[in-house]
Formats: structure tokens, C-alpha cells, sequence
């Protein structure tokens, strides 16, 4: 019987962080079908897009207001902020907001794939951009910081004005999007 105890006792220190995992799986999976019941026409971009210079890439973005969130298809915390992301992208697209999505999947070596992450958007009616990396040198200034996700909010000058890192409330990246819009 002593040998059982220490055995029930581990169990149940993992149960619960088991239900969060699942219970946030199926929050982001119930938020984002919402998003398209909503009548808001949430539509899935398609493939991801393949970039060398994150950096490079958001020059031709200047003039909006970007949230640039760094992100792979396996972190659940990651998938549990990409429903608030649709949502913020429907809401002020027109007033000069463009979420990117740097999807971290080809160079994390978890066997996932640009193939994997254009599933997932399909899967989530991603409505905003998604860009892949393959390799670290495309990051430059806009790092992983401690994990993921980060998040940077980028000003219309092209100025890191916040970073994030770690799961964030919807309502933090809206107060942030209104201050600069």
C-alpha cells in the first residue's frame, strides 16, 4: 500500500494541468468557429508566405499598425490567442491594422512543416497574413524573447512601441491597436 500512494499522488498533480491543456485546446477551437458564425466573414488567407527578413518584409506594412506574433501550430498557448487575433483583425482591419502570424514551425525541428501551418489556418479560418521562417538569421530584431509566443505591437512609423511574451488577454492587444490607430 505505500507504493500506491506516491503513485496516486503523482497522477493527480498532472490531471489538472491535463484539463487546462485540454479545456484551452477546445476554447481556441469554440472561439474560432465562432468567429465565423458571427457574420463577420472570417476567411481562411490561404498558404503561408515564406519570408528571409521579418524585418524586410514589414517595410512594405509601414503607414499600419502591426501586431507581429511569433508562433508555432504545437504551443497551445499560441493557439489559444489566435482566435482573439481573427477577431481584432475583422474588427480594425479598415482603420490600418494587420495582424502577421510568424509561424516558427520549419525551424523549431518538431517535425512540422510550412504544410502543417497552412492546414492549421484552414482549419482555424486564419483571416490574417501568416509568414513562415526557415532559418534563425530571418528573426533579426524581432527575437523569440523568453519563448513563445512573443508579440511585438508596431506603431505606423514601424516602431516597436510593446512586446509581449507569453499568453495575453485579447483585451491587452485591443487597448494597444486603439492607442495607435
Amino acid at each position: 500500500m505505500f507504493e500506491v500512494k506516491p503513485m496516486i499522488g503523482r497522477a493527480f498533480r498532472f490531471v489538472p494541468a491535463g484539463l487546462l491543456l485540454a479545456l484551452a485546446v477546445a476554447l481556441a477551437g469554440c472561439d474560432s468557429a465562432e468567429s465565423t458564425k458571427s457574420g463577420g466573414g472570417a476567411k481562411a488567407v490561404g498558404q503561408p508566405i515564406a519570408v528571409d527578413s521579418i524585418a524586410q518584409s514589414l517595410e512594405q506594412m509601414k503607414g499600419k499598425v502591426v501586431v507581429l506574433d511569433l508562433w508555432a501550430t504545437w504551443c497551445p498557448p499560441c493557439r489559444v490567442e489566435i482566435p482573439g487575433f481573427i477577431r481584432l483583425q475583422e474588427k480594425y482591419k479598415s482603420q490600418g491594422l494587420e495582424i502577421v502570424g510568424v509561424a516558427l514551425d520549419p525551424i523549431t525541428g518538431r517535425g512540422t512543416n510550412a504544410d502543417t501551418v497552412a492546414a492549421f489556418m484552414q482549419q482555424n479560418n486564419v483571416n490574417y497574413t501568416i509568414w513562415v521562417i526557415n532559418n534563425a538569421a530571418a528573426f533579426g530584431k524581432y527575437q523569440m524573447g523568453q519563448g513563445i509566443p512573443t508579440t511585438y505591437v508596431i506603431d505606423r512609423s514601424g516602431r516597436t512601441v510593446k512586446t509581449y511574451v507569453g499568453l495575453q488577454p485579447e483585451a491587452i492587444f485591443e487597448s494597444d491597436i486603439k492607442s495607435l490607430l
